[in-house]
């Protein structure tokens, strides 16, 4: 069976197969793939805390649609939301 990477690359089994060869005898290169990233990318320049409160389902409803209207998600219209607020206050 083959796979495609997110690159477009076409990846076979029989390449699997040499990768995991390459790993298990430790002569695999991991610098073929570059940095590793653990996670999210960040959404600051420092530590975020997660918050938690409630709306109205009705208001869920509605913000989940404006954001998928607009290609993006809750929480990242909440943050707009809130830093729009911050910058009037």
């Amino acid at each position: 069976m083959d796979f495609i990477a997110e690159n477009g690359k076409v990846i076979t089994d029989k390449m699997f197969d040499q990768m995991a060869k390459e790993y298990e005898d430790e002569s695999w290169d991991a610098t073929k793939l570059g940095k590793a990233t653990a996670g999210r990318p960040s959404i600051a320049d420092e530590e975020v805390v997660p918050i938690t409160f409630r709306l109205p389902a009705s208001k869920v409803k509605a913000l989940d649609a404006k954001a998928s209207a607009h290609g993006s998600t809750r929480s990242k219209e909440l943050r707009e939301a809130v830093g729009e607020y911050l910058a009037r206050a």
